[in-house]
């Protein structure tokens, strides 16, 4: 069967039924487990350990490197990939001779919700497919929330440097849909190393940090960091912790766990200032 991938503009052959899965993409690992077909599964990379049993399968690379031998060993009918960071890696594959779907980054919720469609369509999953859209959908709508004045949020994840999300990501939307308002909604860029003076200038009400990982630690890290950028009056503002590779995540469960705990970590400040 022939599928359409947007990113490369062309047709992709897979077989029927799809035996061998290789996925790159955390995002998607989580996808195909989640439609049922975990078990075709024959290698992910190193950060797809959603959900838990992703863990068991062989990790054979990385977002940018991966184990061709593996491959050429294994004959994969398929291997996702996503875009971004992994542009060149795809290249790779492709010219190696390898059947490659690459999956678009989600610069918003509705399109994890569309990667979802588009993955169950590869790997002749549509039924399944339309299930879990549906179920996906049906949690979205049900911390959907509108605000009059929404309460101002800044997100800042710890990517080896302090990142923040502007307009273009599935972070930025989420907070929208929930009743908040990221303070640097208005760029145009998706990931960017925030200015403190513009960050002060935004005025946020309420602060939100991803450690790569949530230990005891983060809390005075984070915190010590904020000062020596000049950024202590953050410090009179609410900062909610998560823990880690959580928000930043663009798989199903952004939606089914990550809008959840941004509409319960933001709705108080929501009803309190805005009652």
């Amino acid at each position: 069967m022939k599928v359409y991938n947007e990113i490369l503009d062309e047709y992709i052959e897979v077989p029927r039924p799809i035996k061998k899965i290789v996925s790159l993409d955390p995002a998607t690992t989580e996808t195909i487990f989640m439609l049922g077909y975990g078990d075709k599964i024959v290698a992910t990379d190193a950060f797809s350990y959603r959900p838990e049993e992703a863990k068991k399968i062989p990790k054979i690379g990385s977002y940018v490197h991966v184990n061709i031998e593996f491959l050429e060993e294994n004959k994969p009918d398929i291997i996702f990939t996503t875009t971004g960071v992994q542009k060149d890696l795809t290249k790779k594959l492709l010219n190696q001779g390898f059947t490659v779907y690459p999956v678009g980054m989600a610069t918003s919720v509705s399109r994890i919700l569309n990667n979802v469609i588009l993955v169950s369509n590869v790997i002749g999953a549509s039924e399944e497919g339309r299930r879990l859209y549906s179920y996906l959908l049906s949690s979205f709508y049900s911390f959907y929330r509108e605000a009059s004045k929404r309460v101002k949020v800044y997100v800042e994840f710890d990517l080896g440097a302090p990142i923040t999300p502007g307009f273009p990501t599935h972070v930025s939307d989420a907070i929208y849909h929930v009743g908040g308002i990221n303070i640097f909604d208005y760029k145009e860029d998706a990931y960017f190393t925030p200015n403190p003076s513009e960050i002060i200038s935004q005025d946020p009400e309420v602060i939100i940090y991803e450690p790569k990982l949530y230990k005891d630690y983060e809390v005075e890290r984070f915190k010590n960091s904020l000062i020596q950028r000049g950024l202590e009056d953050l410090l009179k503002k609410p900062i909610l912790f998560t823990k880690g590779d959580f928000l930043a995540h663009q798989g199903p469960s952004f939606i089914t766990e990550g809008i959840r705990w941004l509409f319960s970590s933001l709705w108080p400040f929501i009803k309190k200032d805005r009652s």
